[in-house]
């Protein structure tokens, strides 16, 4: 097996989890190149994707069907490894040059790199805000090259095999525009997380359904006492009486 291990995760976790994904017999479900793809173009994005927007993709739809199905354990560790696989990419991107993406053996359609470069085009389709304009920028030749890989712009690409030096190039090259995009996304999540905490801040404080019931006013449930002297009483309540 090949791949970089994220600093966040030993060997055997980065085995763990690409054998937790490959237990799930959805057949659109992703492999872990697919989801480290997946993860760095959302955690690139201008705009927030949940995790119960992304699941979905991952796991091909639900795990209905899969051998997980029946393994609250499984699933569960499955989960948890991947949010810290998610936390390391994005440590990665924030902190060293860029992230050194998770490559399997062989290649997808027999195109090194083609199951990451397809997740990460699915991850650009969750949030699609902003990416055309990256994507439609001439000095962000790396980051154009990732469709290229996945098969968008020809899907009979390549016409040869490509070489050891090829593949390697062509790996190099979509990871340092993973990164880019990263970079140059930077200011707008900054805009979208002030956004989302104005649209919080804004919300409508609750507000009682009915008006407070005052200690001498009749008590609400009919029985004509106040309601100090019935359903607000301290016996009422559970509470010891002096």
């Amino acid at each position: 097996m090949s791949g970089a291990v994220s600093p966040s995760l030993s060997e055997a976790e980065i085995e763990r989890l690409t054998a937790l994904l490959a237990a799930n017999r959805n057949p659109d479900a992703f492999s872990l190149e697919a989801v480290d793809g997946l993860f760095c173009a959302l955690i690139a994005s201008p705009a927030l994707v949940m995790p119960h927007e992304y699941l979905p993709v991952i796991l091909g739809g639900t795990l209905e069907g899969g051998r997980l199905l029946g393994d609250l354990a499984a699933v569960q560790e499955m989960m948890a490894l991947l949010m810290r696989y998610w936390n390391a990419i994005a440590q990665d991107f924030e902190h060293e040059t860029y992230h050194i993406g998770y490559r399997g053996e062989p290649g997808e359609d027999g195109v090194p790199g083609r199951a990451w470069a397809r997740g990460y085009l699915h991850g650009i389709r969750l949030a699609p805000q902003g990416w055309s304009r990256i994507l439609q920028d001439e000095r962000e030749e790396l980051v154009r090259r990732i469709p290229i890989v996945a098969g968008e712009v020809d899907p009979a690409a390549p016409k040869e095999p490509l070489t050891d030096e090829q593949s390697r190039a062509m790996w190099t090259d979509m990871l340092a525009g993973a990164a880019r995009a990263y970079r140059y996304f930077t200011e707008d999540r900054a805009t979208y997380a002030q956004q989302a905490a104005a649209r919080r801040s804004q919300r409508a404080p609750y507000e009682r359904a009915d008006p407070k019931v005052g200690r001498n006013d009749p008590c609400p449930c009919g029985s004509g006492k106040k309601y100090k002297r019935c359903c607000g009483s301290s016996d009422s309540r559970g509470e010891t009486v002096h």
